[in-house]
């Protein structure tokens, strides 16, 4: 086994030689016991967590949806001051459509998954908005989405005017 030569006695000098091992045997790794330990600490912790994580998680995902219908909203009304035409969107559970209006009727131009692709419950008073080339609604256009998952509500309205408001 190689060896090698350590000096002690500080900078004097006048220090004494001896010899030490190479190597020295330390223990390596964990015992069985110590990693139960710490596996059963790790599960004790995930089961007190796990319960307050649903309203958080119920938080986000009506938080996302939420930001799904004002986005469409912008869309609908931007792309009709865009174009300089009428567009409609459709709210549903399991969609968000944009269709714009073209001298042969109204064509598909955005589609987007619906709330319910979140787990969030829909309810909307008026499914269908209408924008027409200025950005104000048009026809019956007052609207209000409300999106609700466990103890997480989200309200979204549109005026007639074309402003979205989130509470």
């Amino acid at each position: 086994m190689p060896r090698f030569l350590a000096f002690h006695g500080g900078f004097s000098g006048a220090g004494t030689a001896r010899r030490l091992p190479y190597k020295v045997s330390v223990a390596k790794g964990f015992s069985l016991v110590e990693l139960v330990i710490v596996l059963l600490i790790v599960v004790l912790l995930a089961a007190l967590g796990v319960p307050r994580l649903g309203p958080f998680l119920d938080r986000i995902a009506t938080d996302h949806a939420a930001r799904q219908v004002t986005t469409a909203l912008a869309i609908a009304r931007h792309g009709a001051v865009l174009v300089g035409t009428r567009t409609r969107l459709t709210i549903a559970a399991d969609s968000l459509r944009i269709d714009r209006l073209e001298p042969g009727g109204w064509t598909r131009w955005k589609r987007w998954p619906g709330p319910t692709d979140l787990g969030v419950e829909l309810a909307v008073s008026n499914p269908v908005v209408v924008f027409g080339p200025t950005g104000m609604g048009w026809g019956a256009s007052n609207t209000a989405v409300v999106l609700r998952r466990g103890s997480q509500v989200e309200t979204i309205t549109v005026s007639r005017v074309g402003r979205v408001k989130r509470w």
